[in-house]
């Protein structure tokens, strides 16, 4: 096949430019450079660029004037032109030397009837008959691909692009140009990246816009005000203001917000004259003041010490360190005795760090441990798919929904579909293609089917996209979701439909295939008891399990301080994007990564491996594969700080979490069964093996796991005792409880 579908790439471009809101753009470096380069070997006119705008001098001294916005919104239509221009390349093929082929162009946008010659030289030009039709479609359906000018003319590309990005003013058709420029040079389009989109500013802020900025262009003073509040006051600091009196502050006060100036004059003061620091510093207004942070014109912009609270400490190297510690995504210089607080770049991130994200679950109000946190984001960089098993209520669905919301940049990136008990077969997720009309294909209302084709889109390779199913055992899981198991391993391509393209939702083509996108992850939450179904070990062979219970401290420190729930804490309130957004890209990068374990876990594993056999729940290559994986990316994730919680970290910790999550789950059976294998697993979680039945299993109720030095793999021996505990007492046990 040589030609694409026109109006879905079209409509794509239109979607994405839609979803652009205009700000200001300060172009790259990189790019102004490539793009004069480029300029001027394709053509002999000149560019200059200005902050916000660029001005054109053509080859007969003509200018056009057009601000940086157009850069943008003209790669938007890069693939399209791309596209369009294979079909302007066919054209030329096909009517060259063809008679009066511009009054024949010309008849054949009024009227569909394609001349026979042409469809001869259609047949002959073309061997895939799709080709055909979206040719003979460009040729007599201008609506189809946006067209307005013939196609034999020069600038038959200029229409097209006007029209979807909306723009009406004859003087703007450059910005086709642009677009044709794009479309030629994928450097271009990379070196674009670079460019900062700057928020729009109000009224009020247009002399700050115009001024010298000390803190970077791209974090407004605005911005910098709400972090710094944050860090003096906490994130409820706007509270606080509401709460607090008209006296005057002092240094020593504990009412340090109470003062009649405006919240954020608080904290960059502002002052009409050039005064110095010394001369700011007087006991009648009782400010003592630290360096600059801000310039305009002539005001100064300072901290004041009333403002750190009576013990807080406001020196700079104190606001360093602590934006260093809780905003990674921000890099602190300072350069003759001005600070510059930069943030830095998306496409080049920063390190992923899992503690950042368990800050912000404590501040939100949820229990979670360090230990759980990293086995949670350890288990979906091994491998895509989680099942969170335990205790109904134990948190197992919060832990999911904090954590895309603070990775992912908005809504769009994840979905949260809870499973149906009537769930039958795939088209709750896949949807299916519609029996009374061949040419369309029904979208579940789940989203999900949307969600995997956003995922799998080019620009957004770099973006994490998450399905998270709840109660994924309410149903047969593998009647639903065995499409999605078989690739996992594969690789191949689910199959949506047979025979002719259908179209969704806006009239876009829908592949017959889609594949699995490297960048999609599913999480799923179970609970167990007689509404629900158990898991075959097909399943649990390809997931990680995550069980959750809650100990006696966790259950008596909540019931003491139950506190609030709130999510909006994963949340920037300033860009309103996820706190770990600018950690996504380190965060699949080492989703990627073919790490292998340097810790020694051959004995062990073939220990384990032998007594599983004996029940039939040993385990297979696949799983040896991603334990050792498992335990790499631990080790990986914590090894600048070998402590959870405060505790050191051992590397018999990451075997035992390997233990419990990838070689107990498929371990099931009855009383006779299980308690024959059960003791033999515990004595290879413990050092001193002797007497370790009446000592552990005869005493189950009375063990301390946490304390108890002689248990080498805690999780996983705690476990094996529940376990033989319920075989005793029922006469039957499995992995997951209720």
């Amino acid at each position: 096949m040589i030609l694409e579908n026109l109006n879905q790439l079209a409509l794509e471009a239109k979607n994405n430019l839609d979803s652009y809101h205009k700000e200001e753009i300060l172009l790259s470096t990189e790019f102004k450079k490539e793009f004069s380069n480029f300029l001027r070997a394709k053509t002999s006119d000149k560019i200059k660029f200005s902050k916000y705008s660029s001005v054109i001098e053509t080859s007969s001294g003509l200018t056009i004037t057009f601000p940086n916005q157009w850069f943008f919104m003209a790669s938007y239509f890069a693939n399209y032109l791309i596209a369009l221009k294979e079909y302007k390349k066919q054209y030329n093929l096909i009517f060259q030397s063809l008679h009066k082929s511009s009054e024949i162009i010309k008849q054949l946008k009024i009227s569909p009837e394609i001349p026979p010659a042409v469809i001869q030289r259609i047949e002959n030009n073309f061997n895939n008959q799709q080709d055909k039709d979206f040719f003979k479609k460009f040729l007599t359906e201008y609506s189809w691909w946006f067209g307005s000018k013939t196609i034999d003319r020069g600038d038959y590309y200029v229409s097209p692009v006007l029209s979807l990005a909306k723009v009406v003013n004859v003087s703007q058709s450059y910005i086709s140009d642009l677009a044709l420029y794009l479309s030629e040079s994928p450097l271009l389009i990379d070196s674009l990246k670079g460019s900062v989109m700057i928020e729009e500013f109000t009224e009020n802020d247009l002399e700050e816009k115009s001024s010298e900025k000390i803190i970077e262009e791209n974090e407004s003073i605005r911005d910098f005000a709400f972090n710094v509040f944050s860090h003096f006051y906490g994130e409820n600091w706007s509270e606080l203001i509401e709460q607090t009196t008209s006296k005057p502050a002092t240094i020593n006060s504990t009412n340090y917000i109470s003062h009649d100036l405006d919240v954020f004059n608080r904290l960059i003061g502002e002052f009409q004259f050039p005064q110095t620091k010394e001369a700011l510093t007087s006991a009648n207004t009782q400010r003592f003041f630290e360096e600059p942070i801000y310039r305009n014109k002539d005001k100064f912009y300072f901290f004041t010490n009333q403002w750190k609270g009576t013990t807080g400490d406001l020196s700079f190297e104190s606001l360093k360190s602590y934006f260093e510690s809780n905003y990674p995504e921000y890099k602190f210089e300072k350069t003759d005795k001005v600070f510059k607080l930069i943030k830095q770049g998306e496409v080049q991130g920063i390190p992923f760090n899992y503690r950042s994200f368990h800050e912000k679950t404590k501040k939100a109000g949820l229990q979670f441990t360090e230990k759980i946190v990293s086995r949670f984001v350890a288990s979906l960089c091994t491998k895509p798919f989680v099942i969170c098993s335990g205790l109904s209520g134990s948190g197992k669905t919060k832990l999911a929904q904090s954590f895309v919301k603070w990775i992912c940049k908005s809504e769009e990136q994840y979905k949260i579909v809870p499973v149906g008990a009537d769930w039958t077969n795939r088209e709750p997720l896949l949807g299916f293609p519609n029996g009374l009309d061949p040419d369309k294909y029904v979208f579940p209302d789940s989203g999900v089917l949307q969600l995997i084709i956003n995922a799998g889109k080019s620009e957004n390779k770099n973006k994490p996209y998450f399905l998270i199913l709840d109660e994924m055992n309410l149903s047969h899981v593998e009647r639903y979701f065995a499409d999605f198991l078989s690739i996992m391993e594969s690789q191949d391509n689910i199959k949506l439909y047979s025979g002719v393209d259908r179209f969704g939702p806006e009239n876009l083509k829908i592949d017959n295939e889609i594949s699995w996108p490297k960048n999609l992850f599913i999480i799923g939450t179970v609970n167990i008891d007689e509404t629900t179904y158990m898991f075959s070990p097909k399943v649990l062979d390809r997931a990680n399990v995550i069980e959750f219970r809650i100990s006696e401290s966790e259950i008596t420190k909540y019931l003491t301080e139950p506190g609030n729930l709130d999510m909006t804490k994963f949340i920037n309130h300033v860009s309103n994007q996820g706190y770990g957004t600018t950690m996504a890209k380190d965060f699949l990068d080492k989703t990627k990564e073919n790490a292998i374990s340097t810790i020694p876990t051959q004995n062990t594993l073939v220990l384990f491996f032998n007594e599983l056999r004996k029940c039939g729940a040993e385990f297979g290559y696949r799983s040896a594969s991603e334990i050792n994986r498992l335990i790499a990316v631990l080790d990986s994730l914590t090894k600048d700080n070998m402590k959870w919680d405060e505790k050191d970290i051992s590397t018999d910790d990451f075997i035992d979490i390997a233990i419990m999550q990838k070689l107990l789950p498929k371990l099931h059976g009855s009383r006779n069964k299980l308690t024959k294998v059960l003791p033999v697993l515990g004595v290879l979680c413990v050092d001193d093996k002797e007497k370790i039945k009446e000592k552990y299993f005869e005493n189950i109720d009375a063990i301390n796991y946490l304390e108890d030095g002689n248990i080498k793999y805690k999780l996983s021996f705690e476990k094996i005792c529940r376990m033989y505990k319920n075989a005793i007492e029922n006469g039957y046990a499995s992995y997951a409880e209720a």
